[in-house]
């Protein structure tokens, strides 16, 4: 230490790191070795503080964030540096800046394993060591994404459970709630990504369509009808630059109500909402936001979905629009040919027990 003090003996010339063969010392490796030497030191009062901590940290990853339980095996020495006593809020944000280089450090390795399996003069033996070594860390690191994904669903069910319910003012939630769950009004697919919505709560197979809107009225103006879920297949004709005056295969709508409404009527009712909105389309009035017409053709199929609870109010009008009970006894459905269109009334006990039921042996497999 005397030899790398200055001149004052106020500091000292030592590199942070060891750089090259004539720096044999780095203040790198003086504080980890110091570190070492004082854990052993403390040992009889640092273990017990850091076998609580370790406790806690699996006790949250395993009842509350799953998504970060791959660190336990894989990050053990990051979670050593972690504080004791964080709150849930601390910790989880500690997580996931572990897991966030953890998964940098996955994705560096998983291009360094491919280019060392493309290396021909590998030898089978160092070929199936540096797949094993690699391929369990990749796996749990893949997993995990996974994990957070089915524990998003989870929440997301949570809330449209609750959303149901009355409210401490004694009234339900109002319809947007339940829009914005599903997927948030005044926007379209071209501004959203793809993980801020839930079209899967009503069917899975809605994420892929080619174009989606919600909440956005015909013709860019405000005055006009819109659906509260308007989706598009392939071509996509309200897209930039690709309404090529192709006609569309696919239309499908969702009108969504307030839940427990019951003051339908025969002029103010999802029905007669929905029928009219593919009669706008179907008489080629209706515009993208370029002022080019979206094209509907004789062949292209309606499926228009109405997501309410059935009231009283609301079974005349199905009964007197030919539509029958479904066999779970939880909504309607019904096809009109003059309009090509597959009709579907959906309760909101249908919607929650549908997804509950779809996603249940994720939930069960992940255990949460």
């Amino acid at each position: 230490m005397d030899e790398h003090v200055d001149m004052n003996r106020l500091s000292f010339d030592i590199p942070k790191k060891v750089t090259n063969m004539f720096d044999p010392i780095a203040m790198d490796t003086i504080v980890e070795s110091a570190c070492e030497i004082i854990k052993e030191h403390l040992k009889a009062h640092l273990v017990p503080i850091g076998e609580k901590k370790r406790e806690r940290i699996e006790n949250f990853v395993t009842q509350t964030s799953p998504q970060f339980r791959h660190l336990l095996r894989h990050a053990s020495k990051e979670l050593e540096r972690l504080k004791p006593n964080l709150t849930d809020a601390e910790l989880e944000r500690a997580l996931y800046e572990i897991k966030r280089a953890f998964d940098e450090r996955c994705r560096k390795d998983q291009e360094d394993l491919i280019a060392k399996l493309d290396d021909v003069t590998l030898a089978q033996n160092d070929y199936s060591r540096l797949f094993q070594e690699n391929v369990q860390r990749i796996s749990d690191a893949n997993s995990s994404v996974l994990t957070e994904y089915i524990v998003r669903r989870k929440v997301i069910i949570s809330l449209l459970e609750r959303g149901l319910r009355k409210r401490d003012d004694g009234k339900f939630n109002i319809e947007s709630y339940m829009h914005n769950l599903v997927y948030p009004m005044g926007t379209t697919s071209e501004d959203q990504a793809y993980e801020v919505h839930n079209l899967w709560l009503l069917d899975e197979k809605l994420a892929y369509c080619s174009y989606i809107s919600s909440d956005v009225p015909f013709n860019n103006d405000r005055s006009e009808g819109r659906a509260d879920i308007l989706i598009l297949d392939s071509p996509v004709a309200i897209s930039d630059n690709k309404n090529d005056g192709t006609a569309f295969d696919t239309i499908i709508l969702f009108e969504l109500k307030r839940p427990m409404r019951n003051d339908y009527s025969p002029g103010d009712n999802p029905i007669d909402q929905l029928f009219g909105y593919a009669e706008k389309l179907k008489s080629g009035t209706a515009k993208d936001k370029n002022g080019r017409t979206v094209k509907v053709s004789e062949t292209t199929k309606f499926y228009l979905y109405a997501v309410c609870d059935i009231t009283p109010t609301l079974v005349p009008i199905l009964h007197r629009n030919g539509f029958s009970e479904t066999p779970d006894t939880l909504g309607y459905y019904n096809f009109n040919s003059n309009y090509n269109a597959y009709f579907e009334v959906l309760s909101y006990d249908k919607v929650l027990l549908d997804a509950q039921k779809r996603n249940r042996v994720l939930f069960e497999k992940l255990g949460v």
